[in-house]
């Protein structure tokens, strides 16, 4: 039993200790910089259109500081505000409940945003207020920053 022992515990750190490490990974390039509240503070105009439709459904003014929007349109009546969170390079945001311009109860606008320089692009999406995992409509929209 000794002579087993003595010979298997140095067979045991031979193989063991004999394991080549893998080389370092190549260096990475840096990843591009996040978003920055900086870059989504300001004055923000441009116009929404129903998905798959090229046609402007609303033409739209956004003011953003601070997690905050105040948003106006020329074919909507009231003004809404919306809270915002910066994840990555994109900002997502949602509305406070506001009249649905269709007609019937509140609706609840959910937004994703992505930012390039003084350009704005990204999806929109409405439902009702009561219901927040309902999509009534879809929309993408484009902008500028003023």
């Amino acid at each position: 039993m000794r002579t087993r022992l003595v010979l298997f515990v140095p067979l045991a750190l031979t193989i063991g200790c004999s394991r080549k490490e893998a080389p370092p990974p190549a260096s990475q390039p840096a990843a591009p910089a996040g978003l920055t509240e900086a870059d989504v503070a300001g004055t923000w105009t441009g116009t929404a259109s129903f998905e798959g439709s090229d046609s402007a459904a609303y033409h739209w003014k956004q003011v953003c500081a601070a997690g905050t929007c105040i948003s106006t349109s020329q074919e909507m009546a009231d003004t809404s505000r919306s809270t915002y969170r910066i994840e990555g390079d994109s900002a997502i945001g949602v509305t406070t409940p506001v009249k649905n311009p269709a007609g019937g109860g509140q609706v609840v606008e959910h937004w994703v945003a992505r930012y390039s320089g003084n350009a704005i692009s990204g999806r929109a999406w409405y439902g009702p207020a009561d219901k927040p995992d309902s999509v009534a409509v879809r929309l993408t929209f484009k902008g500028t920053k003023q």
